[in-house]
């Protein structure tokens, strides 16, 4: 079954960050844990303090782990680890693909790209029709008739003629 391990380290940590996520690959390796290539690693602000932190990196991995009950002791070696100051153990089935931050601007901006573009057609749609319906009574169509006479009908008329003619 895959999982996803999303931790956070502090930004005062940074220069042992590579230290720090082998030492989480070790953790879930020793449970018998084998880590898919993706990986997510993005710096950001926090929204609170943690642990006299401001800044932190977050990092996102997924993992396979056959034995469900091997979880337990990831966890609990985790949570000793005191280099890492949160970190969430996640059924991957239950979450989104795993990106990374560029990925999910270029989807995010490809997605903006795709409704500017529906809403600039259902646009020029709606003042095509709005155009046809201003037309519609201002023009006006001559017909002639038996005896030479012209005489002016709407389109309305004509409709319903050609619907008497053709028996619709």
């Amino acid at each position: 079954m895959q999982y996803e391990i999303f931790y956070l380290i502090g930004a005062s940590k940074e220069a042992d960050l590579d230290n720090i996520k082998s030492e989480v690959k070790k953790i879930v390796e020793d449970a018998s844990g084998k880590f898919l290539e993706k990986e997510t690693l993005e710096k950001r602000r926090l929204s609170y303090t943690v642990k006299r932190e401001n800044h932190g990196i977050y990092i996102a991995q997924r993992f396979e782990l056959e034995n469900t009950e091997n979880l337990q002791e990831i966890t609990t070696k985790m949570n000793l680890n005191g280099n890492i100051l949160r970190f969430m153990l996640s059924k991957a089935e239950d979450l989104p693909e795993l990106k990374s931050k560029e990925e999910r601007i270029n989807d995010s901006t490809k997605k903006e790209e795709f409704q500017k573009s529906k809403r600039d057609q259902i646009a020029v749609e709606k003042t095509k029709s709005e155009k046809l319906k201003e037309e519609k009574p201002a023009r006006i169509a001559t017909q002639s008739v038996a005896g030479g006479k012209a005489e002016k009908t709407s389109d309305d008329d004509i409709d319903k003629k050609l619907e008497e003619i053709l028996n619709i």
